[in-house]
């Protein structure tokens, strides 16, 4: 038998959901590869996807997220601005709290349902 879980997704709002796991994953790939590209490639998402999310958490928080280099000889990049580190930072950090938060309301009722 299954053991019973719970799932919450953290996602920031405004008219419409702008930020959340996705993004999270496409930045933190992106400040890995210092490419939105090669982030993308590797979520398996197309460019054209990728910079529509990165626009939309822009568009909606009002700063840039990413500094790009146009390529050239030696190729583009992109790397995160610090409004993005601190914005990436403080979204993780409220993310685990409220996870760990949940996970003692989800004990305290649905104790009676957990399984070992």
């Amino acid at each position: 038998m299954d053991k019973l879980k719970y799932s919450i997704k953290t996602r920031l709002i405004k008219d419409k959901v702008f930020f959340g796991p996705g993004v999270v994953s496409l930045l933190r790939l992106t400040e890995k590869y210092e490419s939105v590209n090669a982030a993308a490639k590797n979520m398996q998402l197309s460019y054209s996807k990728a910079y529509k999310m990165i626009r939309g958490t822009e568009d909606a928080m009002g700063f840039k997220i990413l500094d790009r280099k146009i390529g050239g000889a030696n190729g583009g990049g992109s790397t995160l601005t610090p409004e993005c580190i601190e914005l990436l930072n403080t979204y993780e950090k409220f993310s685990n709290e409220l996870e760990e938060i949940s996970e003692d309301l989800f004990n305290k009722y649905f104790s009676k349902y957990l399984c070992d």
